[in-house]
Protein backbone atom coordinates (compact mmCIF):
# COMPACT_ATOMS: atom_id res chain seq x y z
CA UNK A 1 0.00 0.00 0.00
CA UNK A 2 3.12 2.61 0.98
CA UNK A 3 4.36 1.47 -2.78
CA UNK A 4 0.96 2.69 -4.48
CA UNK A 5 0.35 6.07 -2.35
CA UNK A 6 4.23 6.46 -2.75
CA UNK A 7 3.69 5.71 -6.68
CA UNK A 8 0.77 8.23 -6.53
CA UNK A 9 2.22 10.87 -4.92
CA UNK A 10 5.19 10.79 -6.98
CA UNK A 11 3.05 11.31 -10.18
CA UNK A 12 0.49 14.37 -8.92
CA UNK A 13 4.03 16.27 -7.62
CA UNK A 14 6.07 15.54 -11.08
CA UNK A 15 7.28 17.95 -12.90
CA UNK A 16 4.60 16.66 -16.11
CA UNK A 17 1.63 16.73 -13.32
CA UNK A 18 3.19 20.20 -12.55
CA UNK A 19 3.03 21.55 -16.26
CA UNK A 20 -0.01 19.82 -17.39
CA UNK A 21 -2.03 21.88 -14.45
CA UNK A 22 -0.63 24.95 -15.42
CA UNK A 23 -1.02 24.63 -19.14
CA UNK A 24 -4.81 22.93 -18.36
CA UNK A 25 -5.71 25.72 -16.41
CA UNK A 26 -4.26 28.31 -19.25
CA UNK A 27 -6.29 26.35 -22.11
CA UNK A 28 -9.89 26.14 -19.77
CA UNK A 29 -9.74 29.27 -18.61
CA UNK A 30 -8.92 30.83 -22.37
CA UNK A 31 -11.61 28.11 -23.36
CA UNK A 32 -13.91 29.44 -20.40
CA UNK A 33 -13.26 32.50 -21.54
CA UNK A 34 -14.41 31.92 -25.58
CA UNK A 35 -17.56 30.55 -23.93
CA UNK A 36 -18.70 33.42 -22.48
CA UNK A 37 -17.85 35.06 -25.47
CA UNK A 38 -20.18 32.25 -27.21
CA UNK A 39 -22.95 32.92 -24.66
CA UNK A 40 -22.98 36.57 -25.64
CA UNK A 41 -23.15 36.24 -29.01
CA UNK A 42 -25.82 33.36 -28.71
CA UNK A 43 -27.80 35.46 -26.08
CA UNK A 44 -27.95 38.77 -28.12
CA UNK A 45 -28.65 37.08 -31.65
CA UNK A 46 -31.50 34.95 -32.84
CA UNK A 47 -30.93 30.96 -33.19
CA UNK A 48 -30.85 31.81 -37.54
CA UNK A 49 -28.28 34.47 -37.06
CA UNK A 50 -26.15 32.57 -34.37
CA UNK A 51 -26.09 29.81 -36.97
CA UNK A 52 -24.58 31.43 -39.78
CA UNK A 53 -22.12 32.98 -36.98
CA UNK A 54 -21.08 29.33 -35.92
CA UNK A 55 -20.91 28.41 -39.78
CA UNK A 56 -18.51 31.16 -40.35
CA UNK A 57 -16.00 30.47 -37.41
CA UNK A 58 -16.25 27.12 -37.93
CA UNK A 59 -14.74 27.73 -41.37
CA UNK A 60 -12.56 29.86 -39.77
CA UNK A 61 -11.33 27.23 -37.69
CA UNK A 62 -10.89 25.12 -40.85
CA UNK A 63 -8.60 27.56 -42.64
CA UNK A 64 -6.81 28.25 -39.66
CA UNK A 65 -5.81 24.56 -39.52
CA UNK A 66 -5.00 24.53 -43.67
CA UNK A 67 -2.61 27.15 -42.80
CA UNK A 68 -0.60 25.29 -40.33
CA UNK A 69 0.10 22.01 -42.60
CA UNK A 70 1.82 20.89 -39.62
CA UNK A 71 4.27 22.87 -38.99
CA UNK A 72 3.51 23.83 -35.58
CA UNK A 73 4.40 19.69 -34.47
CA UNK A 74 7.45 20.49 -36.54
CA UNK A 75 8.35 23.70 -34.92
CA UNK A 76 7.87 21.94 -31.54
CA UNK A 77 9.69 18.30 -32.54
CA UNK A 78 12.73 20.64 -33.43
CA UNK A 79 12.67 23.73 -31.21
CA UNK A 80 12.22 21.01 -28.08
CA UNK A 81 15.50 18.79 -29.71
CA UNK A 82 17.77 21.75 -29.97
CA UNK A 83 16.70 23.63 -26.78
CA UNK A 84 17.45 20.69 -24.48
CA UNK A 85 21.41 20.31 -26.15
CA UNK A 86 21.32 23.98 -25.61
CA UNK A 87 21.57 25.08 -29.55
CA UNK A 88 19.43 28.23 -29.36
CA UNK A 89 20.79 29.81 -32.50
CA UNK A 90 19.84 26.71 -33.98
CA UNK A 91 16.28 26.22 -32.62
CA UNK A 92 15.56 29.95 -33.67
CA UNK A 93 16.11 28.74 -36.86
CA UNK A 94 13.51 26.49 -36.71
CA UNK A 95 11.23 29.27 -35.08
CA UNK A 96 11.62 31.63 -37.75
CA UNK A 97 11.36 29.02 -40.43
CA UNK A 98 8.30 28.01 -39.01
CA UNK A 99 7.00 31.77 -38.93
CA UNK A 100 7.58 32.51 -42.21
CA UNK A 101 5.39 29.46 -43.75
CA UNK A 102 2.50 29.77 -41.50
CA UNK A 103 2.41 33.41 -42.39
CA UNK A 104 3.00 33.14 -45.95
CA UNK A 105 0.16 30.31 -46.08
CA UNK A 106 -2.36 31.96 -44.09
CA UNK A 107 -2.07 35.28 -46.09
CA UNK A 108 -2.39 33.20 -49.74
CA UNK A 109 -5.34 31.16 -48.19
CA UNK A 110 -7.19 34.28 -46.82
CA UNK A 111 -7.05 36.17 -49.99
CA UNK A 112 -8.46 33.34 -51.94
CA UNK A 113 -11.10 33.10 -49.47
CA UNK A 114 -12.32 37.04 -50.49
CA UNK A 115 -11.92 36.64 -54.37
CA UNK A 116 -14.44 33.53 -53.93
CA UNK A 117 -16.53 35.38 -51.27
CA UNK A 118 -20.05 35.37 -52.58
CA UNK A 119 -19.83 31.99 -53.49
CA UNK A 120 -18.31 30.86 -49.98
CA UNK A 121 -21.33 32.45 -48.45
CA UNK A 122 -23.86 30.79 -50.38
CA UNK A 123 -22.24 27.30 -50.39
CA UNK A 124 -20.76 27.10 -47.11
CA UNK A 125 -22.23 29.95 -44.92
CA UNK A 126 -26.25 29.54 -45.38
CA UNK A 127 -26.19 32.73 -46.02
CA UNK A 128 -26.10 35.33 -49.27
CA UNK A 129 -24.06 38.05 -47.70
CA UNK A 130 -20.47 37.68 -48.80
CA UNK A 131 -19.41 40.15 -46.14
CA UNK A 132 -19.81 37.24 -44.04
CA UNK A 133 -17.27 34.86 -46.05
CA UNK A 134 -14.78 38.08 -45.76
CA UNK A 135 -15.06 38.38 -41.86
CA UNK A 136 -14.22 34.49 -42.21
CA UNK A 137 -10.84 35.27 -44.60
CA UNK A 138 -9.91 38.14 -42.22
CA UNK A 139 -10.40 36.33 -38.78
CA UNK A 140 -7.64 33.59 -39.33
CA UNK A 141 -5.25 36.17 -39.53
CA UNK A 142 -6.19 37.89 -36.31
CA UNK A 143 -5.67 34.22 -34.88
CA UNK A 144 -2.32 33.92 -36.48
CA UNK A 145 -0.44 35.09 -33.57
CA UNK A 146 -2.37 32.96 -30.87
CA UNK A 147 -1.78 29.50 -32.82
CA UNK A 148 1.41 30.09 -33.51
CA UNK A 149 3.68 31.60 -30.90
CA UNK A 150 2.29 29.32 -28.24
CA UNK A 151 3.57 26.27 -29.36
CA UNK A 152 7.27 27.78 -29.00
CA UNK A 153 7.12 28.57 -25.75
CA UNK A 154 5.74 25.40 -24.87
CA UNK A 155 8.40 24.02 -27.22
CA UNK A 156 10.59 25.61 -24.74
CA UNK A 157 8.42 24.34 -21.86
CA UNK A 158 7.34 28.14 -20.78
CA UNK A 159 3.88 26.75 -20.27
CA UNK A 160 2.80 29.54 -18.10
CA UNK A 161 4.10 32.27 -20.86
CA UNK A 162 2.14 30.06 -23.57
CA UNK A 163 -0.94 30.23 -21.30
CA UNK A 164 -0.73 33.73 -20.67
CA UNK A 165 -0.55 34.83 -24.46
CA UNK A 166 -3.60 32.55 -25.36
CA UNK A 167 -5.60 33.91 -22.11
CA UNK A 168 -4.68 37.54 -23.41
CA UNK A 169 -6.62 37.04 -26.31
CA UNK A 170 -9.60 35.08 -25.11
CA UNK A 171 -10.29 37.99 -22.53
CA UNK A 172 -9.89 41.30 -24.70
CA UNK A 173 -12.29 39.49 -27.49
CA UNK A 174 -14.31 38.62 -24.43
CA UNK A 175 -14.28 42.34 -22.86
CA UNK A 176 -14.80 44.16 -25.98
CA UNK A 177 -18.23 42.03 -26.49
CA UNK A 178 -19.25 42.37 -22.91
CA UNK A 179 -19.21 46.00 -23.53
CA UNK A 180 -21.57 46.21 -26.77
CA UNK A 181 -23.47 43.28 -24.45
CA UNK A 182 -24.32 45.34 -21.74
CA UNK A 183 -25.57 48.50 -23.74
CA UNK A 184 -27.45 45.97 -26.09
CA UNK A 185 -25.47 46.14 -29.68
CA UNK A 186 -23.76 43.25 -29.23
CA UNK A 187 -23.84 42.51 -33.55
CA UNK A 188 -22.65 39.83 -35.75
CA UNK A 189 -19.88 42.31 -37.34
CA UNK A 190 -19.45 43.39 -33.64
CA UNK A 191 -18.67 39.66 -32.69
CA UNK A 192 -16.79 39.88 -35.51
CA UNK A 193 -14.11 42.81 -34.52
CA UNK A 194 -13.76 41.31 -31.05
CA UNK A 195 -11.08 39.10 -32.69
CA UNK A 196 -9.03 42.03 -34.05
CA UNK A 197 -9.45 43.47 -30.35
CA UNK A 198 -7.97 39.54 -29.39
CA UNK A 199 -5.00 39.93 -31.72
CA UNK A 200 -3.49 43.13 -30.59
CA UNK A 201 -3.93 42.20 -26.83
CA UNK A 202 -1.80 38.57 -27.88
CA UNK A 203 0.61 40.93 -30.09
CA UNK A 204 1.46 42.79 -26.47
CA UNK A 205 2.10 39.87 -24.66
CA UNK A 206 3.78 38.00 -26.96
CA UNK A 207 6.61 40.73 -27.01
CA UNK A 208 6.95 40.57 -23.66
CA UNK A 209 7.55 36.63 -23.61
CA UNK A 210 9.36 36.01 -27.04
CA UNK A 211 12.62 37.32 -27.65
CA UNK A 212 12.33 39.11 -31.39
CA UNK A 213 15.96 37.73 -31.87
CA UNK A 214 14.46 34.76 -33.85
CA UNK A 215 14.06 37.41 -36.65
CA UNK A 216 18.00 38.03 -36.93
CA UNK A 217 18.06 34.57 -37.51
CA UNK A 218 18.76 32.84 -41.22
CA UNK A 219 17.79 29.68 -41.80
CA UNK A 220 18.55 28.08 -44.50
CA UNK A 221 17.34 25.05 -46.70
CA UNK A 222 18.43 22.54 -44.92
CA UNK A 223 15.85 23.88 -42.17
CA UNK A 224 12.93 24.44 -43.94
CA UNK A 225 13.74 20.88 -45.81
CA UNK A 226 13.44 18.86 -42.24
CA UNK A 227 10.57 21.24 -41.31
CA UNK A 228 8.52 20.53 -44.12
CA UNK A 229 9.33 16.68 -44.54
CA UNK A 230 9.02 16.24 -40.95
CA UNK A 231 5.63 17.93 -40.80
CA UNK A 232 4.36 16.53 -44.13
CA UNK A 233 2.19 13.92 -43.16
CA UNK A 234 1.35 15.55 -40.11
CA UNK A 235 0.17 18.04 -42.60
CA UNK A 236 -1.94 15.95 -44.39
CA UNK A 237 -3.68 14.74 -40.92
CA UNK A 238 -3.89 18.70 -39.78
CA UNK A 239 -5.41 19.41 -43.26
CA UNK A 240 -7.72 16.48 -42.82
CA UNK A 241 -8.54 16.04 -39.49
CA UNK A 242 -9.44 20.09 -39.26
CA UNK A 243 -11.35 19.85 -42.56
CA UNK A 244 -13.28 16.21 -41.52
CA UNK A 245 -13.55 17.81 -37.69
CA UNK A 246 -15.44 20.39 -38.61
CA UNK A 247 -17.82 18.95 -41.42
CA UNK A 248 -20.35 18.54 -39.10
CA UNK A 249 -21.54 22.16 -38.43
CA UNK A 250 -20.65 22.98 -42.48
CA UNK A 251 -22.90 19.90 -43.78
CA UNK A 252 -25.38 21.00 -41.26
CA UNK A 253 -24.99 24.05 -42.91
CA UNK A 254 -25.59 23.29 -46.18
CA UNK A 255 -28.06 20.37 -45.78
CA UNK A 256 -29.98 21.16 -42.80
CA UNK A 257 -29.80 25.10 -42.56
CA UNK A 258 -29.01 28.02 -40.35
CA UNK A 259 -31.52 26.95 -37.33
CA UNK A 260 -30.41 23.40 -37.06
CA UNK A 261 -26.87 24.79 -36.98
CA UNK A 262 -27.55 27.10 -34.22
CA UNK A 263 -28.79 23.94 -32.17
CA UNK A 264 -25.94 21.92 -32.82
CA UNK A 265 -23.52 24.81 -32.60
CA UNK A 266 -24.21 24.98 -28.71
CA UNK A 267 -23.54 21.62 -27.66
CA UNK A 268 -20.87 21.83 -30.00
CA UNK A 269 -19.21 24.47 -28.43
CA UNK A 270 -19.47 22.74 -24.99
CA UNK A 271 -17.94 19.40 -25.84
CA UNK A 272 -14.98 21.87 -27.21
CA UNK A 273 -13.92 21.69 -23.98
CA UNK A 274 -13.08 18.12 -23.77
CA UNK A 275 -10.63 19.16 -26.78
CA UNK A 276 -8.99 21.96 -24.71
CA UNK A 277 -8.50 19.44 -22.67
CA UNK A 278 -6.91 16.46 -25.21
CA UNK A 279 -4.91 19.53 -26.57
CA UNK A 280 -3.42 20.70 -22.99
CA UNK A 281 -2.40 17.11 -22.03
CA UNK A 282 -1.03 16.45 -26.08
CA UNK A 283 0.85 19.78 -25.42
CA UNK A 284 2.56 18.22 -22.19
CA UNK A 285 3.26 15.34 -23.44
CA UNK A 286 4.98 16.04 -26.89
CA UNK A 287 8.25 17.43 -25.87
CA UNK A 288 8.94 14.72 -23.28
CA UNK A 289 8.20 11.73 -25.58
CA UNK A 290 10.50 14.11 -28.33
CA UNK A 291 13.02 14.22 -25.76
CA UNK A 292 13.37 10.55 -23.54
CA UNK A 293 15.32 8.35 -26.69
CA UNK A 294 14.59 5.39 -24.77
CA UNK A 295 12.07 2.65 -25.40
CA UNK A 296 11.81 1.49 -22.20
CA UNK A 297 10.98 5.24 -20.20
CA UNK A 298 8.82 5.97 -22.97
CA UNK A 299 6.64 2.99 -22.24
CA UNK A 300 6.59 3.93 -18.64
CA UNK A 301 5.33 7.48 -20.01
CA UNK A 302 2.89 6.15 -22.05
CA UNK A 303 1.14 3.88 -19.39
CA UNK A 304 1.05 6.85 -16.25
CA UNK A 305 -0.44 9.43 -18.79
CA UNK A 306 -3.01 6.53 -19.82
CA UNK A 307 -3.93 6.16 -15.94
CA UNK A 308 -4.09 10.14 -16.05
CA UNK A 309 -7.22 9.69 -17.71
CA UNK A 310 -9.23 7.90 -15.71
CA UNK A 311 -10.48 10.61 -13.35
CA UNK A 312 -10.41 13.09 -16.39
CA UNK A 313 -13.32 10.86 -17.89
CA UNK A 314 -15.79 10.54 -14.35
CA UNK A 315 -15.74 14.44 -14.66
CA UNK A 316 -16.74 13.89 -18.40
CA UNK A 317 -19.51 11.61 -17.17
CA UNK A 318 -20.87 13.73 -14.35
CA UNK A 319 -21.12 16.93 -16.92
CA UNK A 320 -23.53 14.49 -19.10
CA UNK A 321 -25.75 14.29 -16.18
CA UNK A 322 -25.98 17.24 -15.21
CA UNK A 323 -26.52 18.43 -18.66
CA UNK A 324 -30.00 19.78 -18.71
CA UNK A 325 -30.10 22.34 -15.88
CA UNK A 326 -26.56 23.78 -17.03
CA UNK A 327 -27.77 24.72 -20.58
CA UNK A 328 -30.97 25.46 -19.92
CA UNK A 329 -29.46 28.27 -16.87
CA UNK A 330 -26.94 29.57 -19.39
CA UNK A 331 -28.55 29.74 -22.86
CA UNK A 332 -31.99 29.79 -21.72
CA UNK A 333 -35.14 27.42 -22.84
CA UNK A 334 -34.61 28.83 -26.61
CA UNK A 335 -32.12 26.01 -26.62
CA UNK A 336 -33.37 23.02 -24.99
CA UNK A 337 -33.35 20.97 -27.98
CA UNK A 338 -29.30 21.03 -27.46
CA UNK A 339 -29.68 19.28 -24.04
CA UNK A 340 -29.54 15.70 -25.38
CA UNK A 341 -27.10 16.57 -28.65
CA UNK A 342 -24.59 18.06 -25.77
CA UNK A 343 -24.84 14.37 -23.88
CA UNK A 344 -24.40 12.34 -27.32
CA UNK A 345 -21.53 14.83 -28.33
CA UNK A 346 -19.74 14.56 -24.72
CA UNK A 347 -19.97 10.71 -24.70
CA UNK A 348 -18.52 10.46 -28.27
CA UNK A 349 -15.84 12.61 -27.44
CA UNK A 350 -14.52 9.97 -24.74
CA UNK A 351 -13.09 7.48 -26.98
CA UNK A 352 -10.87 10.58 -28.82
CA UNK A 353 -9.37 11.90 -25.50
CA UNK A 354 -8.05 8.23 -24.96
CA UNK A 355 -6.27 8.40 -27.88
CA UNK A 356 -4.07 11.36 -26.64
CA UNK A 357 -1.26 8.80 -25.45
CA UNK A 358 -0.82 6.68 -28.46
CA UNK A 359 -0.85 9.50 -31.04
CA UNK A 360 1.59 11.22 -28.93
CA UNK A 361 3.63 8.73 -29.11
CA UNK A 362 3.65 7.76 -32.67
CA UNK A 363 4.23 11.21 -33.46
CA UNK A 364 6.89 12.02 -30.87
CA UNK A 365 8.73 8.68 -29.73
CA UNK A 366 7.89 6.61 -32.53
CA UNK A 367 7.71 9.56 -35.06
CA UNK A 368 6.09 7.29 -37.51
CA UNK A 369 4.18 10.31 -38.81
CA UNK A 370 3.00 8.16 -41.63
CA UNK A 371 0.65 6.01 -39.53
CA UNK A 372 -1.35 9.24 -38.63
CA UNK A 373 -1.25 10.83 -42.12
CA UNK A 374 -2.36 8.04 -43.91
CA UNK A 375 -5.64 7.94 -41.37
CA UNK A 376 -6.65 10.69 -42.24
CA UNK A 377 -7.72 9.73 -45.81
CA UNK A 378 -9.76 7.01 -44.45
CA UNK A 379 -10.91 9.54 -41.48
CA UNK A 380 -12.45 12.37 -43.56
CA UNK A 381 -13.96 10.05 -46.44
CA UNK A 382 -15.72 8.02 -43.04
CA UNK A 383 -16.99 11.69 -41.94
CA UNK A 384 -18.32 12.58 -45.21
CA UNK A 385 -20.02 9.90 -46.19
CA UNK A 386 -21.35 9.02 -42.39
CA UNK A 387 -23.01 12.13 -42.09
CA UNK A 388 -24.15 12.46 -45.69
CA UNK A 389 -26.03 9.76 -44.75
CA UNK A 390 -27.14 10.38 -41.16
CA UNK A 391 -28.01 14.24 -41.21
CA UNK A 392 -30.91 13.84 -43.63
CA UNK A 393 -32.28 10.93 -41.35
CA UNK A 394 -31.25 11.79 -37.92
CA UNK A 395 -30.92 15.68 -38.43
CA UNK A 396 -28.76 17.71 -35.33
CA UNK A 397 -28.09 13.90 -33.97
CA UNK A 398 -26.54 12.36 -36.96
CA UNK A 399 -22.82 14.06 -36.46
CA UNK A 400 -22.74 12.81 -32.89
CA UNK A 401 -23.15 8.94 -34.08
CA UNK A 402 -20.61 9.73 -36.72
CA UNK A 403 -18.08 11.16 -34.21
CA UNK A 404 -18.49 8.59 -32.18
CA UNK A 405 -17.71 5.44 -34.64
CA UNK A 406 -14.77 7.53 -36.00
CA UNK A 407 -13.15 8.26 -32.63
CA UNK A 408 -13.50 4.29 -31.38
CA UNK A 409 -12.04 3.81 -34.82
CA UNK A 410 -9.02 6.31 -34.09
CA UNK A 411 -8.67 4.79 -30.54
CA UNK A 412 -8.42 1.01 -31.45
CA UNK A 413 -5.74 1.87 -34.81
CA UNK A 414 -3.49 4.00 -32.73
CA UNK A 415 -3.36 1.52 -29.69
CA UNK A 416 -2.96 -1.40 -31.56
CA UNK A 417 0.08 0.21 -33.44
CA UNK A 418 1.21 1.83 -29.99
CA UNK A 419 0.61 -1.51 -28.32
CA UNK A 420 2.64 -3.68 -31.09
CA UNK A 421 5.53 -1.27 -30.65
CA UNK A 422 6.41 -1.18 -26.97
CA UNK A 423 4.74 -4.61 -26.11
CA UNK A 424 5.13 -6.94 -28.78
CA UNK A 425 7.92 -5.78 -30.64
CA UNK A 426 11.02 -7.20 -28.90
CA UNK A 427 13.96 -5.75 -31.32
Amino acid sequence: MKKIFDWGRQMLFSATAKDTFVLFVGNLGAAFWGFLFILFVARSLSVYDFGIFSAALNLVVILASLADIGISTGSVNFVSVHSAKGEHEKANEYVKASFLIRLFIVLGISVIIVVFAPFVSKTFLATQDPKIAIWAAVIPIFLFPDLFFPYILQAKKKFLHSTIIDNAFYIARLLFALAFYTIGGLTMSKAFWAFGVGFAASLVFIFIYLKPDFFRSHPGKEEYKKLLKYSGWIGVNRIISSVSGRLDVQMLATMAGALATGLYSIPSRLASFIIVLSGSFSAVLAPRLAGFGNKENEKKYILKSLIALLPITAGIVLWIIIAKPFILTLFGDKYIDSVPVFQALALAQIPFLFTVPSVSAIIYAMKKTVFIGTFSFFQIAAIFLLNFFLIPKFGVFGPTITLGVTNIILAVYTWVIVIKYYWKDKS
